[in-house]
């Protein structure tokens, strides 16, 4: 975690609980058919203040088996498909995040395709 920043959506190495709670409550607020775009963009504009420790989020979630699981489960669907889409949406986040200025929101599109499995 970066002093100074704007959020420290790492703390001690762990994602912040505050970072979940507002793209859960994103999610919760929006229709059911939203629901993928509201977490996902809420997520987008707290990864823009701090792109650094939103890579590092995801290197994290890589390796969280239960929240993967969890996260899988959620969006529903295929298993297998789920779990290559999810993986396909953290790659192109991850890689976008290592970029000198990332837009994520120009990745929407693409991280819907794979959130949604309409791939």
């Amino acid at each position: 975690m970066r002093e100074g920043t704007k959020t420290a959506p790492l703390k001690e190495g762990r994602i912040e609980e505050g970072f979940v709670k507002r793209a859960l409550a994103a999610v919760e607020e929006a229709p059911p058919d939203d629901r993928v775009r509201a977490g996902l963009e809420a997520l987008i504009g707290m990864a823009e203040v701090d792109p650094a420790a939103a890579r590092s989020a995801l290197r994290r979630l890589r390796t969280d088996h239960l929240r993967l699981s969890r996260l899988e489960a959620w969006l529903g669907g295929d298993a297998d498909r789920m779990t290559f889409g999810l993986g396909a949406a953290i790659q192109l986040a991850g890689a976008e995040l290592a970029t000198e200025d990332p837009d994520l929101d120009g990745l929407v599109p693409d991280l819907l395709r794979w959130l949604e499995g309409d791939w």
